[in-house]
């Protein structure tokens, strides 16, 4: 698992997203009749297919806490200052995978893979140890 699990998937959102933006700036000024509504049904489908893209992206990320207090770090190692905490339910967004300090999980493996994340409900951001995603 050292690859970028979001970088594949955040370019083809730019590229989409950029799509969608002309789609929808066509759609703006070609008139509202014949030609002009298939490009607004095609824009509003485009925007559809976004919604979708960004939610099965989270979806095949680890999206939460696995318990309570977990402590999201300002750098990938347990030295580092915490910036906040998650539990579970709060929910996180993944930006990016990074390798950093070897932490034992409590079921006995070590883990060397760090998690940048936000947590969802409280906005904080930050690094959290693969063994707690």
């Amino acid at each position: 698992m050292g690859s970028d699990p979001v970088g594949e998937s955040g370019g083809i959102l730019m590229r989409s997203v950029r799509g969608a933006l002309l789609a929808a700036a066509t759609a703006a000024v070609l008139p509202v009749s014949g030609l002009g509504t298939q490009v607004a049904t095609i824009a509003v489908e485009i925007k559809n297919g976004l919604v979708e893209l960004v939610d099965r992206s989270s979806n095949d990320q680890p999206g939460d806490f696995l318990a309570p207090g977990v402590r999201i770090r300002s750098a990938p190692n347990t030295g580092a200052a915490t910036r906040g905490v998650g539990n579970p339910g709060d929910k996180v967004t993944n930006r990016q995978l990074v390798t950093g300090e070897s932490v034992h999980c409590s079921d006995g493996s070590a883990n060397s893979e760090w998690f940048e994340v936000t947590n969802r409900r409280t906005r904080v951001s930050g690094f959290v140890s693969g063994c707690y995603l």
